[in-house]
């Protein structure tokens, strides 16, 4: 008898379980979709939904709605944070108390570039799992607004330029941020 077989016949127990936290650990984090991956999978096949039911015009507009508002959320949920420690809405403390791991998440080449910091990002966890699926079209539209809302919800004042991977023909896309007023 096979183990599905065995499954469906027996279900299940401990001395046929028991081997599972070894195999796992050997299996390490291979099977696992990183960061917030599955965030970006969830984000992108709900999009496909939508769109598909009320049309890409229609389901466009109602997702940027929906990104709008989580983006503004999350920016003020950080700004909440920073003013909790008595400090000031500065970019500098947004990168200091963000809700996401960047390391983790984003593979980018910062630099500073006439007082704008410019990060390149070339390994972004949740364009690629939604392009692992097929579903980087809708993935984008997450991608081409979310980070201006956390930033309105944060501190508006603070510009972003957002170079998408289609508007830079490149595997890259480059977040330029501005605070330096003679820059805006």
């Amino acid at each position: 008898m096979d183990d599905i077989e065995m499954e469906k016949a027996e279900g299940f127990s401990w001395e046929y379980l028991g081997d599972v936290p070894q195999a796992k650990q050997e299996a390490g984090d291979r099977y696992q979709t990183p960061g917030f991956g599955l965030a970006a999978q969830l984000f992108a096949s709900v999009a496909k939904s939508v769109m598909e039911r009320l049309g890409p015009e229609e389901g466009a507009a109602l997702l940027r709605e929906a990104v709008d508002y989580f983006g503004e959320q999350r920016g003020r949920r950080i700004a909440e944070r920073v003013k909790a420690e008595g400090r000031p809405l500065t970019f500098k403390n947004w990168l200091i108390h963000t809700d996401i791991d960047t390391n983790a998440n984003f593979q980018n080449v910062p630099d500073i570039d006439g007082g704008d910091l410019v990060a390149r990002v070339s390994d972004c966890t949740f364009f690629n799992a939604a392009e692992e699926w097929g579903l980087g079209e809708y993935a984008r539209i997450y991608c081409e607004h979310a980070d201006f809302a956390i930033l309105r919800g944060y501190n508006p004042d603070i510009k972003l330029v957002l170079g998408t991977r289609q508007e830079t023909g490149s595997g890259e896309c480059v977040f330029r941020y501005v605070m330096k007023e003679s820059n805006k």
